[in-house]
């Protein structure tokens, strides 16, 4: 009905609404690791309030709009802060590819729960999309602990192109006097990713 599409359509609102704020909010604070953590959080509680409350939907919808809006804006920002920059392409192309096989699949494993329930969507697709939600926090929680020990790229504060040309005068600096320098853009090692990293006690 026209009430439901638009009640379905608050998510979509409210991200293209508040996507750029929020964007430019994660580029001053940073956080993205721990952002992402929380608006995984956020889709938990959004979809165990749908599954088991008869209440009106649009407070959850709310809830889903931000933590849809909050994901995009930490998630696409921390591929060039992961990944070389000779494979920034590559890395947004195997995401892409993995959340278009997601939004193939989903659509028919909802169909099947639906008709297992006997063509009822609640409560179990909202169990469904609790225990896709509960695997973003552990996965949240495991990319947390990793940024942790690589450096701290993703919940760093994004660098400005002042600190960027520091960094080269500084680096120009220490060639002068002698000093090994290597430049963050051209060492590997700078990227927290474990596939990019060799050595004992790695995992």
């Amino acid at each position: 009905t026209e009430h439901a599409g638009k009640i379905m359509s608050i998510p979509y609102l409210i991200s293209a609404l508040s996507s750029p704020p929020l964007g430019h909010l994660v580029d001053r604070v940073g956080r993205r690791a721990k952002i992402a953590v929380f608006s995984s959080c956020l889709l938990f509680a959004v979809h165990l309030t749908l599954a088991l409350s008869a209440s009106s939907p649009i407070g959850p919808m709310v809830g889903q709009g931000i933590a849809y809006s909050l994901y995009a804006a930490v998630l696409w920002p921390s591929v060039p802060l992961t990944v070389p920059k000779q494979f920034t392409g590559t890395a947004f192309g195997v995401i892409t590819s993995i959340q278009n096989i997601g939004l193939a699949m989903f659509p028919l494993m909802i169909a099947g729960i639906y008709n297992a329930s006997g063509q009822r969507y609640i409560p179990n697709v909202g169990f469904f999309f609790m225990s896709c939600a509960a695997a973003g926090v552990v996965v949240g929680v495991c990319m947390n602990k990793l940024d942790g020990r690589y450096g701290n790229k993703l919940n760093s504060v994004s660098k400005g192109d002042n600190d960027e040309e520091e960094e080269v005068v500084l680096g120009s600096l220490r060639e002068e006097e002698g000093e090994d320098f290597v430049g963050v853009e051209d060492d590997d090692n700078d990227y927290f990713s474990p596939l990019l990293q060799s050595g004992p006690g790695v995992i």
